[in-house]
């Protein structure tokens, strides 16, 4: 028996969204951030345990740190809602899934691409400098080489999530999409 899904009339379904695969793909890769937050949050805090005990005065550091990451960890997991509640086309999560993807072209794509960008032209003044200065080994050329293709890879995708971010808060506030969209049924 094949199965039948049923349309509501009310609400349109436009079929394939484009729209809507952007929006997965920042759910899951929020949730991947989530994940990696999680995890680094838990090695600062058996690091802080450890370090409390030698060291109580010196501990500021790791509990600054332990905030970013309990700080992101909770952005991370609200973008989760939001892209769920996006997905699942629920009206409230339309206007906070335009703002989150404004806010993260902002803020993520291009303040965090001109931050990543100064500190490539550092990293690559200074390994200049350190090729000059004495002659490295294969291993520490190869490292350098990893860690330069690392900020390019880094650089392209804020290059190419920032016009993307910037087309889903726009694709979101048409008439078209907004029609999709239903408030909860009580």
């Amino acid at each position: 028996m094949p199965l039948h899904v049923r349309r509501d009339a009310a609400h349109p379904s436009a079929g394939f969204a484009a729209w809507r695969i952007v929006a997965w793909l920042i759910l899951l890769l929020a949730a991947y951030g989530c994940l990696q937050y999680l995890a680094h949050a838990r090695q600062l805090w058996s690091a802080l345990q450890e370090h409390a005990a030698i060291n109580p005065e010196g501990t500021y550091e790791l509990h600054r740190m332990l905030a970013w990451d309990v700080g992101y960890f909770v952005a991370a997991f609200a973008l989760i809602v939001i892209c769920a509640g996006a997905i699942l086309r629920q009206a409230w999560a339309r206007p906070s899934l335009q703002v989150a993807a404004v806010v993260l072209a902002v803020g993520w794509g291009l303040v965090g691409g001109l931050i990543l960008l100064s500190q490539w032209k550092e990293f690559s003044d200074g390994v200049a400098l350190t090729n000059a200065q004495a002659g490295l080994n294969d291993a520490a050329q190869a490292a350098l080489a990893h860690v330069h293709r690392s900020f390019q890879v880094a650089l392209a995708t804020k290059a190419i999530a920032v016009p993307v971010l910037l087309w889903l808060a726009w694709r979101l506030g048409r008439p078209a999409v907004r029609a999709q969209f239903h408030a909860l049924k009580r």
